[in-house]
């Protein structure tokens, strides 16, 4: 971990900026913002575009007054493929081989058209076997974010997508998550990044919480703001409103619990079916779940076992800039893992 970097995460609905150091075992963060990134900011080939963007990261570093240069970048879980593989310890050659092999089998793309990134999670020497995350990206969305991050006048030096970065910080503060969450060796954990237009689920196995697996569904918070602005007949951002502010617990004259209930019927059949055979102790809710806090409500009581948000809050060094984003601390979790590295 370097001194010298702070973390740029964009996805698809915001663009956060996090700079931050692991002081004994707390995170001491000493930057913290997010804005909305311009829409079709990954899919848009437009100049007007790419340009917005740069004038929105140059405003959001200026304002937070961040002097580095040096970053490390992360984009979504959505935008990349991921495979989780345990391999024999071999030579690189035979590594780079295998893997290749295997990169063929999951990308639904041209390899020559992707950036393949191999980390290793785990290594044990007296099985002698490996455990691999390999992250594959287009080319086209690396060579956009770090275009992006050089004309803002930044320095890249590293991009991964919100999988490595989450699993990096849950990692970290393994045994401070374990306790929270009464894990044990037989229940690990399962978090789900709740992202904008898709969501990725990741198992972690303990002791400590490392990655084991993971899975992507195409159920995101977009598909909960249409629904509900269909059948409330409200605007966009009175929708928005609508779904970050209910509460089942008081009455409300839009009857959300029952709008969004197909949608969550079939959110709890994907957990069930990527639960069925680790049996977790719980499950917890990152990123875009401040938006629609609620839903975890509705998820436990489809699912048998704990449903709750996950908020990095008890590990992170009070500052009154830490308190003005205590609600919307989820989102900002890749960042912190990315300067973790």
């Amino acid at each position: 971990m370097s001194d010298n970097i702070f973390s740029l995460d964009v996805d698809e609905k915001f663009t956060k900026v996090v700079e931050s150091t692991l002081v004994g075992e707390l995170v001491d963060v000493t930057a913290l913002g997010k804005i909305e990134t311009p829409e079709f900011f990954y899919t848009s080939n437009l100049e007007k575009v790419a340009e917005s963007e740069v004038t929105q990261i140059k405003k959001l570093i200026e304002t937070l007054n961040i002097t580095k240069k040096n970053v490390n970048l992360i984009i979504p879980d959505s935008l990349t493929y991921n495979q989780i593989i345990s391999m024999p310890l071999l030579n690189e050659k035979e590594l780079i081989t295998a893997i290749k092999y295997q990169a063929d089998q999951f990308i639904p793309m041209p390899i020559e058209e992707t950036n393949i990134d191999i980390e290793v999670i785990e290594e044990n020497h007296k099985e002698k076997k490996v455990l691999l995350l390999i992250v594959a990206a287009p080319k086209k969305i690396i060579e956009r974010i770090q275009t992006t991050a050089e004309l803002a006048g930044l320095n890249p030096e590293s991009i991964e997508n919100e999988l490595s970065s989450n699993g990096r910080f849950i990692n970290t503060f393994s045994k401070n998550i374990a306790s929270q969450y009464k894990v044990s060796p037989d229940k690990g954990l399962i978090v789900v990044n709740f992202d904008t237009t898709s969501s990725s689920l990741a198992y972690f196995s303990s002791d400590p919480l490392i990655v084991k697996e993971s899975h992507h569904i195409s159920i995101g918070y977009n598909l909960f703001l249409k629904e509900a602005q269909v059948n409330t007949d409200t605007d966009i951002k009175k929708t928005e409103a609508i779904l970050k502010s209910y509460d089942q617990k008081n009455p409300s004259p839009y009857p959300i619990e029952k709008i969004v209930d197909p949608l969550v019927k079939e959110f709890a059949n994907e957990l069930k079916n990527f639960s069925s055979k680790y049996a977790p102790a719980s499950i917890i809710f990152t990123n875009k779940i401040f938006q629609f806090p609620s839903l975890v409500t509705s998820l436990g009581k489809e699912l048998p076992f704990p449903v709750s948000i996950f908020s990095p809050y008890p590990i992170i060094k009070k500052s009154q800039l830490v308190e003005t984003y205590k609600n919307d601390l989820s989102v900002f979790i890749p960042g912190i893992g990315g300067n973790l590295r």
